[in-house]
């Protein structure tokens, strides 16, 4: 390290560098205003270590672990096993690996006394390659969580003995970290693996836009990993402190520098959008039901929230998120844990509908601090009122007692509906305030119903597609409109 970059360095230690899924080694980390570089130097290669065994821990394994010793002649033969699972405990085992990360189901832990433990047929290291008849040889983490779950009382598992494996999870963390389902195993980005070559060359990722994210990782459950993601996201270091406060340490510190050059990034996406104002950008983690995951960009302007892959460094890649919801037609749902998706981690979670003119959808979104989910919570909300103050007026063809007129919403002058001619508004039908609407609903396919309380009763409008958009934001003006009489906090 030369001279120039020693002076501008914020922090340096010792970490360990995740090259593969059983394999680190010894690096010296160097973070500067701008980069963060691991450098292995001379003879760094340290093979992957067991965690320390806890003080009360009995021939290695915690005292609610089970530890049979395993016969040597089931090693790589595939067994049959019947389970009977309990009333309280269900299987009693913890699974780990996945698909995602280049691993088998692998039975991690197995509880004394509970249903695994009693058949004396099952053993840590153990391979799942089948539940029920249902292959689990392809299955991620989460496809497997559920396939055990939704079994029966009478559970038959197809496993198999890998010794190799066992060893890996031998002392797999503290009695208080035993739990009943484990998060898989966190693995470097796919194609992230560094080559025998590159394991001796500095690695680098430039703090611009960075993800950094505190990790979970066999062999132990300590929180001393944490992972820097680049921007454009093809670049991974999986990193490993000597014990949490380190690793909490170093989260601190690339979080900062990456903070520290948000301005600058502002500024770089405000110019590629011809003057978009972005109120805050960062990345959070799309859940899903179904499938894996995923990281996306989360920019905020004005008028939208845009939803990228990576960090667009070009204006046609600014011009096309991979998502945009419109924040006038985007409404905050909950913020924390969520009542209707006990599948997703939902303590650092915020959910969002969107009105389309294909129906209502639904995202529900992760963060990784209290600060990001109080930061995205306040500034959605802030942003649905500022885009309907914004906007003001919205319109939309549509049908009324037969005759072909438009609908036109505002903020301060509420519902008209009235006919055009050139572009210009020739006559209007029907005019009333915000104040005389006494309720509204639709039919989720194309027809809205306004009641005014007037002697018309209820209006009936054929928006000829879905009216989940006009709903939303008359949903949105109304907010607004309550927010400016001071009732939001």
């Amino acid at each position: 390290m030369n001279m120039a970059a020693a002076m501008k360095a914020q922090k340096t230690g010792l970490l360990e560098l995740r090259v593969t899924v059983d394999r680190w080694i010894r690096v010296l980390a160097t973070l500067t205003e701008d980069t963060l570089t691991v450098n292995p130097g001379e003879g760094a290669e340290e093979p992957a270590k067991p965690a320390p065994t806890p003080a009360e821990a009995i021939n290695g394994d915690p005292p609610n672990l089970s530890s049979s010793p395993v016969p040597e002649t089931i090693t790589n033969v595939k067994r049959t096993v019947r389970v009977t699972k309990q009333d309280v405990g269900g299987l009693g085992i913890s699974i780990k690996g996945g698909k995602e990360n280049k691993m088998p189901i692998l039975i991690s832990k197995i509880f004394k006394g509970l249903a695994a433990d009693q058949t004396e047929a099952l053993y840590v290291g153990d391979a799942i390659l089948s539940v029920n008849g249902f292959d689990l040889r392809e299955a991620t983490h989460d496809e497997a969580v559920q396939a055990l779950k939704k079994t029966g009382k009478e559970v038959v598992l197809e496993v198999k003995y890998i010794k190799e494996m066992s060893a890996f999870f031998k002392n797999s963390g503290s009695p208080a970290a035993a739990l009943p389902w484990e998060s898989p195993p966190s693995t470097p980005q796919k194609g992230t693996e560094l080559s025998l070559p590159e394991v001796k060359e500095p690695q680098s990722v430039p703090l611009k836009m960075c993800q950094v994210s505190r990790k979970q990782c066999p062999p132990d459950t300590e929180n001393r990993y944490f992972e820097v993601i680049s921007s454009n996201r093809k670049k991974s270091l999986f990193l490993r402190a000597k014990d949490p406060a380190m690793a909490q340490s170093w989260y601190n510190a690339i979080q900062a520098g990456a903070a520290n050059l948000l301005p600058k990034v502002k500024e770089e996406m405000k110019s590629m959008q011809h003057g978009v104002d972005v109120k805050h950008l960062g990345w959070i983690t799309e859940q899903v039901v179904q499938g894996p995951e995923k990281a996306v960009l989360a920019v905020l302007t004005d008028r939208d929230l845009l939803l990228y892959p990576a960090l667009p460094e070009t204006r046609d890649a600014c011009s096309s998120p991979a998502k945009s919801h419109p924040l006038i037609t985007t409404r905050l749902v909950h913020s924390g844990p969520g009542k209707t998706s006990p599948l997703l981690d939902s303590e650092l979670s915020f959910g969002l509908r969107s009105g389309t003119k294909q129906g209502v959808e639904t995202h529900v979104f992760r963060v990784d601090s209290a600060k990001d989910l109080s930061t995205w919570t306040h500034l959605l909300v802030e942003g649905c009122h500022s885009a309907a103050e914004l906007i003001k007026e919205v319109t939309a063809a549509c049908n009324w007692n037969g005759k072909e007129c438009t609908l036109g919403v505002h903020i301060d002058e509420g519902f008209t509906l009235f006919t055009e001619e050139m572009g210009v508004r020739k006559s209007v039908l029907l005019q009333h305030p915000f104040e005389r609407l006494r309720m509204s609903s639709d039919d989720g396919v194309r027809m809205m119903f306004l009641d005014f309380g007037g002697p018309e009763a209820e209006i009936q409008l054929d928006l000829r597609s879905c009216p989940k958009t006009i709903v939303f934001i008359i949903h949105s003006f109304l907010s607004a409109k309550v927010k400016r009489l001071g009732l939001l906090a």
